[in-house]
């Protein structure tokens, strides 16, 4: 596998991330993207999909990464439907243009990539389906869309459970299972289990292409407990993926995010600064790869690359 093909199902930040990397190592054109769709939203008429768009602008060479969503040096204004919900002018404009490829009857998938295409993207980007699936935090308030929870309400309260509705009559793209079948290398990013991958593994036949492949997936730990975050957005990531981590009844910690993963993984990145973790990590059944897993340093992300698709 000199320039193994790779699938990578992510998020938003983290899987951002990786694929600045993926296109630093030049083998973006040989890499697709299974996003998650459970936290996409109508806003002012358009469909924003933040995880999805959040891939393809880092694809693109144009992902904010200081403030990890959006387009870099983006335009705001204090107008629309929902203010709470910043949209940039030109994130606009690029989901006007998704709009119009919708209205012309192609899938969500089809208008993702006809978007990235434009953007000069190599990479294949498919939204894990092409049905509407929607993300609910159960709260002591009852039911609250995602973007309303996280966005509005600041991740606040506590979470009680999380909900995927759609899953069950929705079906996942073929391009989405395609990629997660034939690929040399299947990388789970180090998004939240819970908001980001879940809503993923929720699709019917998702886990079925995972499991039956001939070579274990790879988990990225979303989560480095011996290096606390500094960064302001990812301090705040942080708090949400333990809060709903522990909604589902998993400690935020590398052990249980791995047993959390066992059933679909065979492998289990740690950051070296993590390994005195990988006993307990190799205890719950995973195989332990030492590489750099925080992803916010660029030598550290191609380094991680490049251990990760080493042959």
């Amino acid at each position: 596998m000199s320039r193994p093909t790779v699938c990578v199902l992510s998020g938003g930040l983290g899987g951002a991330r990786l694929a600045r990397a993926l296109v630093a190592e030049g083998i973006d054109d040989r890499t697709s993207f299974v996003t998650n769709v459970g936290d996409d939203l109508e806003v002012d008429g358009l469909l924003v999909c933040p995880d999805t768009d959040a891939v393809l602008y880092a694809l693109a060479g144009c992902f904010d990464e200081d403030r990890g969503w959006g387009v870099r040096d983006d335009t705001f204004t204090a107008d629309g439907e929902f203010p709470w919900f910043h949209i940039g002018e030109r994130d606009r404009e690029y989901q006007a243009a998704r709009a119009k490829l919708l209205g012309r009857g192609l899938s969500l998938g089809e208008a993702v990539r006809g978007v990235a295409e434009e953007l000069g993207v190599r990479a294949t980007l498919a939204p894990v389906t092409d049905f509407p699936v929607r993300t609910f935090v159960m709260t002591e308030r009852g039911a609250v869309a995602w973007q309303d929870w996280l966005v509005r309400d600041g991740a606040r309260p506590e979470p009680c459970s999380v909900e995927y509705r759609g899953t069950a009559s929705a079906a996942a793209s073929a391009v989405a299972l395609g990629a997660m079948r034939d690929a040399d290398v299947l990388l789970i990013a180090p998004s939240s289990p819970v908001a980001s991958i879940a809503p993923i593994l929720a699709i019917p036949g998702v886990v079925d292409a995972i499991v039956s492949r001939p070579r274990p997936a790879i988990v990225i730990s979303p989560h480095v407990a011996r290096r606390p975050p500094t960064a302001p957005r990812d301090i705040d990531r942080a708090r949400v993926r333990g809060a709903l981590l522990r909604a589902k009844g998993v400690a935020h910690e590398p052990a249980a995010i791995a047993a959390w993963y066992r059933d679909i993984a065979g492998v289990f990145v740690l950051d070296p600064i993590d390994t005195p973790e990988a006993p307990a990590v190799a205890a719950v059944g995973l195989e332990v790869l030492v590489a750099p897993a925080s992803l916010t340093t660029a030598a550290g992300l191609r380094q991680l690359v490049r251990a990760l698709t080493a042959p």
